[in-house]
């Protein structure tokens, strides 16, 4: 497969005819990201009404550069996002530059990068806008002159081309979901996508940085050779399908999503994101070699997904992480009419996820835990070595932004190895137990990286070793933060 890729790319390797030179070409560069990143827009805050200027100006660049329109002669693609008070109307940008194979024109290889920003607020009695010129001005002024580019050179394409400006990537990959969802495989059927993120300072970040190459069969070989024929150094190449930026609904999708970007290195998401500190030089460079990848992959015969390489990243088959929870604990006095007063709980350990199915989960984990209860001789301290084990039944979360909801059943086991009551050590020979094991009951949500948990720990073991202080067990709620690794 490998050489195969090598010499059909060999084969196309040829230069591609130029619009303009690279230093016009970095110029205009600079007209977009100056214009996109003026504080008249406002910081193109999703939902926010300035940014209709950030979509005219792409639009008419569109036109100006003859892309095929793709909705009734016009290059919008409109979705809807509720929040709590409001139905805010997002607009994804779209272009099409049609291939000359006639079976291959038929797949698509999308150039795409989020046209929206952080917006503005005032702060102390001044407005403050969020200009967001590498992040991600500088995305959409790459992927419209790598359009333009690509258009002048029709003749060398196979596959069509589309030239995505997705809104909503900021509040949650919102235009990049809702295109995967609508469009996508129906209307485009996508065979390899590109997130265009924050390219703006290549010298700065030493090279380029990308992520996600390892979803194409012998991507990772083709992505090393472009960058270096190109002139270009890798930074910094990630074995995983990046999250955080519109690559993510794609590769749900099973389409390989690579994403392309010069690092963090400007002033992310900070005020100071202008357009003046830009290396346009750069950019120029990073754009050339954007279109001859997409020639050279429009072309590219097999073009075949790593099927199980996008479900291990989009979805592991195991995970870990670090947990950590508090909530309050409390002994049930089952033979009385009262229970005891709870005291604070605290956990923190290590927790894995194993995915069975697509809807089930199996986290087994290890945890520390401080609990106890109030008692006639004072407040009881135990600290406990805590291995337990859950089911999870959960539901199939679309964007990584999603939010995935379970619920939780599970049972634990519990060691005390120290306690004090009333400021005295706690007996563990006469009077309590320190083995204990019960049923964990719960539901909870996962978004990105991070699980929300809340747990009902019921006891199923009596912890009072004398029978004639009647029947007593532990009991208690908790709230857990998961962070996966």
């Amino acid at each position: 497969m490998k050489i195969r890729i090598l010499i059909a790319a060999a084969i196309l390797s040829v230069p591609l005819c130029p619009v303009i030179g690279q230093q016009q070409l970095s110029e205009t560069l600079r007209n977009h990201v100056t214009v996109l990143a003026s504080d008249s827009l406002s910081g193109r805050g999703f939902g926010f009404p300035e940014k209709h200027l950030a979509v005219d100006y792409i639009i008419k660049q569109y036109e100006a550069a003859g892309f095929s329109a793709p909705y009734d002669g016009g290059y919008i693609h409109k979705f809807e996002h509720r929040t709590e008070i409001a139905l805010i109307e997002g607009k994804n940008i779209i272009g099409i530059i049609e291939g000359s194979d006639p079976v291959l024109k038929n797949e698509y290889i999308l150039l795409g990068a989020h046209l929206d920003h952080m917006g503005w607020k005032v702060v102390n009695g001044q407005k403050v806008v969020w200009n967001g010129a590498d992040d991600n001005a500088s995305g959409v002024a790459a992927i419209i002159e790598a359009g333009r580019i690509l258009m002048a050179n029709r003749e060398s394409l196979g596959r069509s081309v589309i030239i995505a400006a997705f809104d909503g990537e900021e509040a949650g990959l919102l235009g990049s979901s809702a295109f995967a969802k609508t469009e996508v495989p129906g209307k485009f059927k996508v065979r390899m996508m590109f997130s265009i993120d924050m390219v703006g300072m290549l010298e700065k970040n030493g090279g380029i940085n990308h992520a996600g190459f390892g979803a194409l069969t012998g991507g990772e070989e083709l992505a090393a050779r472009i960058i270096l024929e190109n002139g270009l150094t890798i930074n910094k190449a990630y074995d995983k399908i990046e999250f955080r930026t519109d690559t993510w609904p794609f590769a749900a999708k099973g389409i390989p999503a690579v994403y392309i970007s010069t690092g963090l290195v400007s002033p992310y998401h900070k005020p100071e994101d202008d357009a003046h500190l830009l290396d346009y030089a750069g950019m120029a460079r990073i754009v050339e070699m954007m279109a001859g990848t997409a020639v050279e992959l429009s072309n590219l015969k097999p073009l075949d997904a790593d099927a199980r390489y996008i479900v291990r990243k989009t979805d592991p088959g195991v995970s870990a992480g670090f947990r950590a929870g508090y909530g309050s604990a409390f002994h049930a006095h089952t033979t009385q009419f009262y229970n005891a007063k709870p005291l604070l709980s605290a956990e923190a350990g290590l927790e894995a996820q194993l995915r069975l199915t697509r809807n089930i989960r199996l986290q087994p984990a290890v945890t520390y835990q401080l609990s106890g209860s109030k008692t006639d001789a004072g407040k009881l301290r135990t600290h406990s070595l805590v291995p337990q084990l859950d089911l999870l039944l959960t539901n199939s979360g679309g964007s990584v932004m999603t939010p995935t909801v379970f619920l939780l059943t599970g049972a634990y086991y519990s060691w005390s190895f120290a306690g004090k009551e009333g400021g005295a050590p706690a007996d563990f020979l006469a009077k309590y137990d320190k083995a204990d094991y019960g049923l964990r009951l719960g539901a909870g949500m996962n978004i990105m990286k991070v699980q929300f948990t809340y747990v009902y720990k019921y006891g199923l073991n009596r912890v009072n070793l004398d029978p004639a202080g009647g029947e007593i067990f532990n009991r208690g709620f908790h709230f857990a933060l998961t962070r996966y690794f």
